[in-house]
């Protein structure tokens, strides 16, 4: 096609003659009521019509399918008269729609979405274990996105903030930080470990917080594969969780997951992963040697722990109208628990000594708006090995539970829905891999052992818009733990709201 093939003649934008048969062949149609008028049912009027306009005209009445045959003719005869500009007229429309579906291609192509929120609260527990909180007053971003590859494959990343905004909140909250011994001391040129307050300065720095500092936290490939393209795999760094209350595992990870509806499975999928938590996480510990003047020497080792690699199956699926049901296993193939031997800052693995992991949920629908979700983890956790430290030896440190209860809920496009909840939870410090700390109820305290109750109200003020209250009074933290006050009660009340775009 010449590129000329969609520009008009200059005889299509003249004037129709007043006196041209045209114009009485579509009053006629008008007072058919086959096309419409100008407001009193005739075409008639004082301004003549250019060529482009009767044939603009012609097109929009050829579109009606029940006419006679008599108005068939005489639209036939008038498609004759302006054949060139109808095909004109419809190649541009042709054009035209083609330039939208491209358009809508590129749009298509890469989307942003996400959420801001606004957090404050009350919280205790950080400073009886030693830190300060630094999960309740904050601002909050998640920004998601995709890039289209293709119908059956996209990319994926995710970009989060924490900005906190109470200085008061890290007064005493300490990190270590390795330092090297200046000239003119005995011992000048040695590196040892300080504990470095953290100011209000840094406290948003890019090395404080990696995974919510602003820079892309997540980056994974979404693809759909085999024959029917319902193999859905995901490949890269993401946050993922296992179970329904992501229990045995809940956060960011490393590596490949498919999941796939199981044929005549009456609604059952299955997944099978290999992955990895994608923080490794460091130990330091302390050495002292005697030099030629019998002075102690300090010398400090920093080991890297290595987070166990995995191997994940989970089934879940309906059980009946009201029940769903969830099963998973999980076994470390590596880094289980290694020695640290002195000459190797890179030994050591998975802490607890733990290798397999089983996981059940049921979720039941009792009533119409209430449903009951209850989750278990067991480890096969080493537990007896850490008498020594007092760890895990009260209560069943490799066991988790968590009952949740919801009534109603939320539609962020129904502005005025709401919903409440209630949750216990039992969690045993060698039970999961990493459970999911909705609440900031372990991280980043590292406590041996959480249980308790939680409520909570939600609600949506605007669209769009969510507001929710969580309060925990009466919490135990430490609850594996033997030590004489290891122990705590811990309470939390936190309120925020979140803006979804």
């Amino acid at each position: 096609m010449s590129s000329t093939a969609f520009a008009a003649t200059a005889d299509s934008f003249t004037d129709v003659p007043k006196d041209h048969w045209s114009y009485q062949a579509l009053d006629y149609l008008a007072k058919e009521g086959v096309i419409e008028g100008m407001g009193d049912s005739t075409f008639q009027g004082s301004r003549a019509m250019t060529r482009y306009e009767m044939a603009a005209i012609v097109a929009k009445a050829m579109q009606k399918n029940d006419i006679s045959f008599g108005d068939k003719a005489v639209l036939d005869k008038l498609s004759a008269e302006y054949a060139n500009e109808l095909g004109t007229l419809k190649n541009q429309v042709n054009k035209n729609t083609n330039d939208i579906n491209d358009l809508k291609n590129k749009t298509d192509k890469f989307k942003v979405w996400g959420m801001a929120r606004v957090q404050t609260g009350d919280d205790n527990g950080l400073v009886k274990d030693g830190h300060n909180a630094t999960y309740n007053n904050r601002f909050y971003m998640d920004l998601e996105g995709s890039m289209k590859i293709n119908d059956h494959a996209q990319a994926r990343f995710t970009i989060e903030k924490n900005a906190h905004y109470r200085d008061s909140e890290y007064a005493v909250s300490k990190i270590p930080k390795a330092v090297t011994v200046p000239k003119g001391y005995k011992n000048a040129g040695q590196t040892v470990m300080v504990n470095n307050y953290i100011s209000g300065i840094d406290k948003d720095s890019l090395l404080g917080d990696d995974n919510h500092n602003g820079s892309i936290s997540n980056i994974w490939v979404e693809l759909q594969l085999g024959p029917k393209h319902d193999w859905y795999t995901n490949i890269g760094r993401k946050w993922n969780g296992l179970g329904m209350q992501n229990l045995m595992w809940g956060g960011q990870e490393d590596g490949i997951a498919t999941y796939h509806p199981i044929e005549g499975g009456h609604g059952w999928w299955m997944s099978a992963q290999y992955w990895k938590p994608s923080s490794d996480w460091t130990t330091t510990g302390v050495t002292w040697s005697e030099d030629a003047d019998g002075n102690a020497t300090a010398n400090v080792k920093a080991y890297t722990k290595r987070a166990p690699i995995l191997g994940t199956l989970s089934f879940w699926g309906p059980l009946g109208k009201y029940l769903d049901a969830n099963l998973t296993y999980s076994r470390v193939v590596q880094h289980q628990l290694d020695s640290e031997p002195a000459s190797n800052d890179t030994a050591g693995g998975y802490y607890t000594g733990a290798k397999n992991f089983i996981g059940v949920d049921l979720k039941a629908k009792l009533l119409k708006d209430f449903t009951v979700t209850g989750s278990y983890v067991h480890s096969d956790a080493k537990t007896n090995e850490w008498s020594t430290l007092s760890y895990g030896r009260q209560g069943n440190a490799n066991t988790d539970w968590a009952v949740r209860f919801d009534y109603r809920g939320t539609d962020l496009n129904k502005v005025g829905s709401w919903g409440a909840y209630a949750k216990w939870m039992n969690l045993g410090c060698f039970a999961d891999i990493g459970h999911d700390d909705e609440w900031a109820t372990r991280e980043p305290t590292f406590v041996n052992g959480v249980k308790g109750w939680f409520y909570g109200f939600k609600m949506v003020p605007w669209q769009n818009c969510e507001w929710e209250t969580m309060w925990a009074p009466h919490l135990t933290e430490n609850s594996n733990a033997n030590w004489e006050g290891g122990n705590y009660k811990r309470h939390i009340l936190r309120s925020w709201l979140d803006f979804h775009f």
